[in-house]
């Protein structure tokens, strides 16, 4: 069974809809599947948000060490951790950024959508010729508008273009990389795909993802080195019926089912290859 093959029978099974883009970026191969319709990004949205703070200070609107006040106006329930601190908090730029990511905090976005907008969000996406990544307002705020719209392939690129440093600086793109190498959310990607430290002479896994979910949505971007390739997975998921917020919830295994699949094929080390 092909790699394509495998992920459409995962799909088969789960009683939602997945859409996955996944990218070697050693050898140039690709597997798309519904890879261009649109899904709800939920947490995923901060990886856009992300670049646009980087390059903002790149070009010199703002600079990473500047500080931004935690409000009470941004502060939303959800993930993280500055809704339960105190308002007039300072933080820096970067710090507001990595909270963002690492924690996945609400609040935290909400400040640095107030830094950068989500017009300039949505320009640099058309910039970059992903016109499918799109983010309309703050998390938790106004929300009978939609957050945003993603796709599979848009999201695949745009970590595709950072993970190969050809936006920005590569700086920049380092930076971006470490924070993403420090998200707290484990059960996607990371469920059969265990990061290891290189130990005598065996290939380092490392991954650097970010992850968002809501009732019926479990979705990751990520980027995975691994023994044999470096390759790019963007996995989106709706309409689930299972609804709970469960470490085994259905589209939480369907994404890790897709992970290691594509694992398997791409980056893992043979058996017959181990003793070669």
């Amino acid at each position: 069974m092909t790699l394509l093959e495998q992920i459409a029978a995962i799909d088969e099974e789960f009683s939602g809809t997945l859409g996955v883009c996944a990218i070697n970026l050693s050898t140039g191969e690709r597997v798309e599947h519904s890879a261009e319709i649109s899904f709800y990004p939920a947490s995923t949205i901060k990886l856009p948000l992300l670049y646009e703070v980087f390059r903002g200070a790149i070009e010199g609107r703002w600079s990473l060490d500047d500080r931004l006040t935690l409000g009470t106006p941004n502060i939303v329930e959800g993930s993280g951790v500055l809704l339960d601190l105190t308002p007039g908090l300072e933080l820096s730029v970067r710090d507001t950024a990595t909270l963002m990511i690492v924690v996945s905090d609400n609040t935290a976005t909400n400040m640095l959508v107030d830094l950068v907008s989500t017009d300039a969000v949505n320009k640099s996406m058309l910039v970059l010729g992903l016109d499918g990544i799109r983010m309309n307002r703050k998390i938790g705020i106004n929300t009978e508008t939609p957050l945003g719209a993603v796709t599979p392939k848009g999201m695949a690129r745009l970590m595709e273009l950072v993970a190969t440093h050809q936006v920005l600086t590569p700086q920049a793109c380092t930076d971006m990389i470490d924070i993403l190498k420090r998200q707290k959310y484990k059960e996607l990607t990371n469920r059969y795909i265990p990061e290891t430290d290189a130990e005598d002479d065996t290939p380092a896994v490392r991954i650097a993802s970010k992850s968002g979910w809501i009732r019926g949505v479990r979705n990751d971007v990520a980027l995975i080195w691994a023994p044999r390739a470096s390759f790019v997975l963007s996995m989106f998921s709706r309409d689930c019926k299972d609804r709970r917020f469960y470490h085994d919830n259905e589209g939480s295994l369907a994404l890790a089912h897709v992970a290691q699949a594509v694992n398997e094929a791409w980056g893992r080390l043979r058996s017959d290859s181990i003793h070669s």
